[in-house]
């Protein structure tokens, strides 16, 4: 049955990781790492020990409960975020994440619908001044945690077997991250050919959009989604270099959302959420 619910909650946390954790903050910051290490330390930690049994917090509906409440206390205090509370939102980000990925399995048409809108709300807030989303980030933690209560408790998801994943398949998804993460930071700071920032967003916009929808469709199909996606890396890298803005206003949107629903399948497939975080550490905060 069709869950709205956790559409709204798997919208709202990713929202908040995009146009907050992985935007905002960077842009806060002036890309300055050292200036909040602290956060992908702490995002690197949380993924670590979230399996952990922690006095009252030794389920998932308590976990995630909890880290989202530290989320939003921490979100209050946006873009003013020192080393000390940029560490405990990477904790709470970090720890929160593996715990919604283990919710997706068998929810991939909602998922793919939340992956729609996310993008969709992205792409329009890009040019939203960073230093201003401050009442956006309180508003995206409070929803994602009122709504926590709703679908993270007694959910009965479909029975699916549980898959385990290859070296090179890991690999090939850090790859992934990494190379998403350099050419946006490049974009973002170019002065030449910075499509969010400029008339492409609905093209940005449509692509992204195209790309979740082919790789739900194409997902059984597609055998050697490794050389596809990186085909599409390697032409986007290409288009940046011959200044195509429009045409990289095409292939890179789609890209990031076609191989974002690979991962997010291929991680939702394992059961154990010890490997799940794991392994989000070497594809999400050291890639990233």
């Amino acid at each position: 049955m069709f869950n709205a619910l956790f559409v709204l909650f798997f919208m709202s946390e990713f929202c908040y990781y995009l146009l907050i954790a992985q935007t905002g903050i960077v842009e806060v910051f002036g890309s300055d790492v050292m200036s909040f290490f602290t956060l992908p330390l702490g995002g690197i930690i949380g993924s670590l020990v979230v399996h952990f049994k922690v006095w009252k917090f030794d389920t998932d509906q308590n976990k995630i409960s909890f880290f989202l409440a530290n989320q939003t206390l921490c979100s209050f205090y946006y873009p003013h975020l020192n080393l000390f509370t940029l560490f405990f939102l990477g904790l709470s980000l970090g720890a929160s994440a593996p715990l919604l990925i283990h919710l997706v399995k068998g929810r991939w048409r909602e998922t793919a619908i939340a992956l729609g809108l996310t993008y969709a709300l992205a792409t329009l807030l890009f040019t939203y001044p960073a230093e201003l989303r401050g009442s956006l980030a309180i508003l995206l933690s409070l929803v994602a945690l009122g709504v926590s209560f709703f679908t993270c408790k007694g959910e009965k998801t479909a029975i699916l077997p549980s898959q385990s994943l290859s070296a090179f398949s890991i690999v090939s998804m850090s790859l992934w991250a990494f190379l998403d993460a350099n050419l946006f930071e490049t974009l973002s700071r170019s002065s030449t050919i910075s499509i969010w920032r400029g008339e492409q967003w609905y093209i940005i916009l449509l692509f992204h959009l195209i790309g979740i929808i082919s790789a739900y469709f194409l997902m059984q199909r597609i055998k050697e989604h490794n050389l596809f996606i990186s085909l599409l890396f390697a032409i986007s890298y290409l288009l940046y270099a011959m200044n195509e803005a429009t045409l990289l206003s095409m292939v890179y949107p789609f890209v990031i959302s076609y191989y974002n629903v690979v991962i997010i399948k291929r991680l939702a497939s394992l059961d154990n959420v010890k490997t799940l975080g794991i392994i989000m550490v070497f594809t999400g905060w050291l890639a990233g």
